[in-house]
């Protein structure tokens, strides 16, 4: 049985002020007002460096009737040395450069507080991963392996553009595949049955001992199957995560994610359930739209909701490894996670993150039942 332990870290934080981003012209009804942008440079570090944030949205017309399909995976979890410097984006619009420089709260550990990488980049994680990996040191290579073999791959249909590098918006989607195949000269999905005790994909009607599929190819054709419950009432015409005001500058898309909406991790044994709060996504399109390199996700999550899905990971409340992880994100806690409500003495209560992906075409076959999360500490 595979051991699927798949930690994203997604959430996000609202730093920027959203009447700083003009809605698309054609806009009757803004929604999700997606695009932070640099408030003019006011605010930089020391070296005159700007703070890093997203681009903004461009100008023009918007829409279109194209749709891509974006599979991430090869998360980045292990940030060695200082790369984790550059990995994500400043969340408080602060530059915190030494422990005597302006933050947004306090830890509640009597430690140092936790700097910035490059234009006051948040990314406390590289921190905690240190401790997190010491506890599940397979952690990183079994979250890669299992997205290779198409589990755990988190999709991106990003729909209405206008096969431009600026679109002013577009609609995007998230899902996380169950299963997938090799879809090289398929035009349409095969007939396949995906069954429950390991989540592989068969020829549909095939009996005890067949032979499963080929695990995906990532050659841009491949089919994935994603979590039905990722969808109201099952429904792909109505996705529980959605961001339809997300817009490319540049080539690069920006997206923003609803407020703590459940997404769901999980394998034969172990995952994850992430709620995210004002979570962004940016990721670099190649010039042919075929990769996405990387897809950077950043933001805030919350120590509680951390400590929360811990026992479906394995880290039982009470034990030696729960102690260890509470205590260090107690340490290195570096951001609020609702945004504004920090102050002087205020403790953090959430940690920065900043990870990236890499990002495939593939196309999604349906939806099918995921496995569920479980709790191992029961």
């Amino acid at each position: 049985m595979r051991r699927f332990a798949f930690v994203i870290l997604l959430t996000g934080c609202q730093v920027f002020d959203p009447a700083l981003v003009a809605p698309p012209a054609d806009a009757a009804e803004p929604e999700v007002d997606s695009g932070p942008v640099d408030a003019g440079g006011a605010v930089t570090c020391s070296d005159g460096t700007p703070l890093r944030r997203p681009p903004p949205r461009p100008a023009g017309d918007a829409g279109g009737d194209q749709t891509i399909i974006i599979g991430l995976r090869d998360v980045g979890l292990r940030q060695t040395g200082d790369s984790w410097r550059d990995i994500g984006f400043d969340l408080d619009g602060l530059c915190t450069e030494t422990a005597l420089s302006d933050v947004e709260c306090v830890p509640p550990a009597d430690v140092a507080v936790q700097l910035d990488g490059n234009g006051g980049i948040d990314n406390a994680f590289h921190s905690l991963f240190e401790v997190v990996n010491l506890v599940f040191p397979e952690l990183a290579s079994t979250a890669v392996m299992s997205a290779l073999d198409g589990v755990g791959v988190v999709t991106l249909t990003i729909r209405g553009w206008n096969g431009t590098r600026n679109d002013a918006r577009v609609d995007v989607s998230l899902a996380q595949s169950v299963a997938g195949i090799p879809g090289t000269g398929q035009a349409a999905p095969p007939d396949v049955e995906i069954r429950g005790d390991d989540y592989r994909v068969y020829p549909a009607g095939s009996g005890e001992g067949a032979t499963p599929l080929p695990r995906p190819a990532w050659d841009g054709e491949d089919w994935l199957w994603v979590r039905d419950e990722a969808f109201f009432m099952n429904n792909p015409e109505q996705p529980r995560v959605r961001d339809n005001n997300a817009y490319i500058a540049d080539g690069q898309l920006v997206v923003r994610l609803p407020d703590r909406v459940e997404i769901i991790f999980a394998g034969d044994e172990q995952g994850i359930r992430v709620l995210l709060t004002d979570g962004y996504a940016v990721g670099t399109f190649d010039e042919a739209f075929e990769r996405v390199s990387p897809m950077t996700v950043a933001g805030r999550w919350s120590v509680l909701d951390m400590l929360d899905t811990a026992a479906a990971v394995g880290i039982c409340a009470g034990s030696t490894e729960y102690n260890i992880l509470q205590n260090k994100l107690n340490e290195v806690a570096d951001v609020r996670a609702v945004p504004g409500t920090g102050g002087m003495d205020v403790e953090c209560d959430a940690v920065s993150i900043g990870v990236n992906f890499e990002g495939y075409r593939v196309r999604i076959a349906g939806l099918t039942p995921g496995q569920p999360l479980p709790n191992v500490c029961d």
